[in-house]
């Protein structure tokens, strides 16, 4: 008899439903708090995923009452600081130039986070995150991070000794900063583009891969032609039918290319519908990822843009 998982798939789907109402009322915050820390709206929506899956994979072997909102940041913590670490782009900075300024450097958190990033380890970046942009309390902190009160106390005090010792450039540009530009796109991205705008699934799928994989964050993933065909084709099909003008854009999203479907209305405004990131192979797209159930990501993006956000019906739904 042939295996088959699909059978465990329908019961585990409708527990991640279960899952993601508990946790809704946190997601905002959560995904503000992965912003904070990543300083890129792509890098927060992927830890903010990888926090989900990873917060859902570990309740099975969890046997304790659990607070959403400190357990979503504690492991949104702990994946990042494995990440900084593995990466090695932060090194200890125990041996600071001292800067003498004529006055004490009243530094503005959030608008500093460049160079934060390069002058804290990751605990001690976090630390001072969570205490002076988020208000947790030093034993809130210590029981997201895993290490005590008054080892919280010290991060937040060497942390802050460190920025008093430095002068930031305020002219400095974030690598974050909201890059909107037009890019050329290839044939297979241009063919693409065609399909939004002529409202075509079948002009789409030509330059689908047949082992394509189609992510739809925080909601699905389909593998192969025929699934995206089936699913997600179908799905968008029957959801433009009812737009007005639908338009494609390739642009330089927060120094990523993206595609930009938008819908021109009447009004002569412009909503944002979906954003869409793809990887190509051989000419045909071989991974496409998009995010209309990423709400606080459309949100920025609606707003970097310039445009109205039109995925409203996608809030809530999983």
């Amino acid at each position: 008899m042939k295996e088959d998982l699909e059978s465990l798939g329908s019961p585990l789907r409708d527990l991640e439903r279960e899952f993601k109402e508990k946790i809704e009322p946190y997601r905002s915050s959560l995904w503000r708090y992965c912003r904070t820390l990543t300083r890129s709206p792509w890098d927060a929506e992927d830890l903010v995923q990888d926090t989900l899956l990873r917060a859902f994979s570990l309740l099975p072997k969890l046997y304790q009452p659990i607070e959403p909102k400190a357990y979503l940041f504690k492991i949104a913590t702990n994946r990042w600081i494995d990440q900084r670490r593995k990466q090695e782009r932060i090194e200890m900075r125990e041996d600071m130039e001292e800067i003498n300024a004529a006055e004490e450097f009243d530094y503005q958190l959030l608008e500093n986070l460049e160079h934060l990033i390069h002058l804290l380890t990751p605990v001690q970046y976090v630390s001072i995150i969570l205490t002076d942009a988020f208000l947790y309390k030093g034993k809130e902190v210590a029981h997201i991070i895993g290490t005590t009160e008054a080892s919280v106390h010290a991060h937040v005090s060497r942390a802050r000794k460190s920025l008093r010792k430095y002068n930031p450039d305020i002219n400095a540009i974030s690598e974050t900063s909201a890059s909107v530009n037009s890019l050329q796109a290839e044939p297979a991205i241009a063919t693409m583009l065609e399909g939004f705008r002529s409202k075509d699934p079948e002009k789409i799928a030509s330059v689908l891969h047949e082992e394509i994989q189609t992510e739809i964050v925080h909601s699905g993933l389909e593998i192969g032609l025929e699934e995206t065909r089936r699913h997600s084709l179908g799905d968008w099909y029957q959801i433009v039918q009812g737009q007005q003008t639908i338009i494609g854009e390739y642009r330089l999203l927060w120094g990523e290319p993206v595609i930009v479907e938008l819908e021109e209305k009447e009004d002569g405004k412009r909503y944002l519908n979906n954003l869409h990131r793809i990887e190509i192979e051989g000419g045909l797209i071989i991974s496409w990822r998009f995010y209309c159930f990423s709400w606080d990501l459309m949100k920025q993006a609606a707003e970097d843009l310039d445009v109205e956000l039109n995925a409203a019906y996608f809030y809530h739904l999983y």
